[in-house]
């Protein structure tokens, strides 16, 4: 049999077309890189999902941190390329062998290799959001003082996910097969904190309640006194600030007409605000396709392709403020505990009627200086 096999396969080989020589090889991978990064700028955007600075800037940091190294066959510049290339269009592995003339295996290894390097410069990138007042509330009357101490936006998003036969019924949620990530975002959309691999079906609390158990540097922390809004899906409490339940809430709700009472506008305002993690989470499925599409990689790698996606998210927010991608236009999409609150239930109800006095604080100030502005008769924007 075993000579059988062996002639078999020196027959294959004879009638198998001939392998172009290797020194071909690299002049067509040299001239798909060149197309890729020198056919102008909306081809290199549309390949990779970002500019062409943008991307020298990326693998310069991924090689100099030394977490990418060039190998005999492949250089850096064509290992983050081909990265990119699968997380931008979900590509597939018998697609890039086409495209960059490599044996799948090859491209297997250099998008793990990528993934890796791309979540251990998580740090340089994804950090703990600013204390001071943002610009952006500062200098704008509609929600400055009001929401001065306000940090950020939290919210959950639900992905894409492909599990194995056993754990399907827990992945399984109303949007399908997904796994459950919980993230924060500042007022510049850039993601904070990212929380990712648990079940579709799990309920925001736990995801929350997880991420503020979480010891430094991988939990949720809040500085003292500040807080971060989030939707009516949750409740305020201390750090936390949703908006009022079974009054007009979404910016939708609001065109064409003013709000009515103190409640509504408070509404407005909150949602005008925290609609900005919904335009974060937009821009980031616009940008990587593969968080739309069910991955064919393991779970793991799946959570860290969640990951590596916000953490090159951030990177091209910080590096190109004339980002093509972000300015396409792109639409939106139970009690909290808290990493420091109180142990007893007395003390956790006292807590929790602090901080919903705060609201109400700032609902009647909001409203006391609408009317007072003379605002009561004008559409506000």
């Amino acid at each position: 049999m075993a000579v059988i096999l062996a002639m078999m396969s020196r027959e294959q080989r004879r009638n198998a077309l001939p392998r172009e020589p290797a020194s071909v090889r690299d002049i067509h991978r040299s001239a798909h890189m060149t197309r890729i990064l020198d056919g102008g700028v909306h081809n290199c955007v549309e390949y990779i999902r970002m500019s062409k600075d943008t991307f020298l800037k990326l693998y310069a940091i991924l090689r100099e941190c030394g977490h990418l190294r060039d190998t005999i066959h492949v250089a850096v510049e064509e290992q983050v390329a081909l990265f990119l290339h699968i997380v931008g269009h979900h590509a597939k592995n018998r697609a890039m062998k086409i495209d960059f003339i490599r044996s799948g295996a090859t491209v297997r290894r250099y998008f793990n290799d990528v993934l890796r390097a791309i979540c251990s410069i998580r740090d340089l990138f994804v950090k703990q959001p600013d204390t001071s007042i943002h610009p952006d509330i500062e200098f704008n009357p509609n929600f400055y003082p009001f929401f001065k101490d306000c940090i950020g936006f939290i919210d959950g998003t639900h992905i894409d996910a492909r599990v194995s036969a056993n754990l399907v019924s827990k992945f399984r949620g109303r949007k399908g097969i997904t796994q459950n990530v919980l993230a924060a975002c500042d007022l510049d959309l850039k993601f904070t904190y990212i929380l990712a691999g648990w079940e579709g079906s799990a309920n925001d609390y736990l995801v929350l309640k997880d991420a503020l158990s979480r010891p430094p540097p991988y939990g949720l922390h809040i500085p003292s006194g500040k807080y971060y809004l989030v939707d009516a899906g949750y409740t305020t409490t201390q750090g936390f600030i949703s908006p009022y339940r079974k009054v007009r809430y979404h910016l939708r709700e609001q065109v064409g007409r003013r709000p009515q009472n103190a409640k509504e506008l408070f509404n407005l305002r909150h949602s005008q605000l925290r609609s900005r993690i919904e335009r974060a989470f937009g821009i980031l499925k616009s940008r990587f396709r593969i968080l739309d599409s069910r991955p064919f990689f393991p779970f793991n790698a799946q959570v860290d392709l969640v990951l590596g996606c916000c953490v090159l998210h951030n990177f091209v927010r910080e590096i190109d403020p004339n980002d093509i991608i972000a300015h396409e236009g792109v639409g939106n999409e139970d009690e909290i505990p808290t990493n420091d609150s109180p142990n007893t239930l007395g003390e956790r109800r006292e807590a929790q009627s602090r901080w919903r006095e705060l609201c109400e604080n700032i609902k009647d100030e909001m409203w006391h200086d609408y009317v007072s502005r003379g605002c009561t008769s004008q559409v506000p924007l």
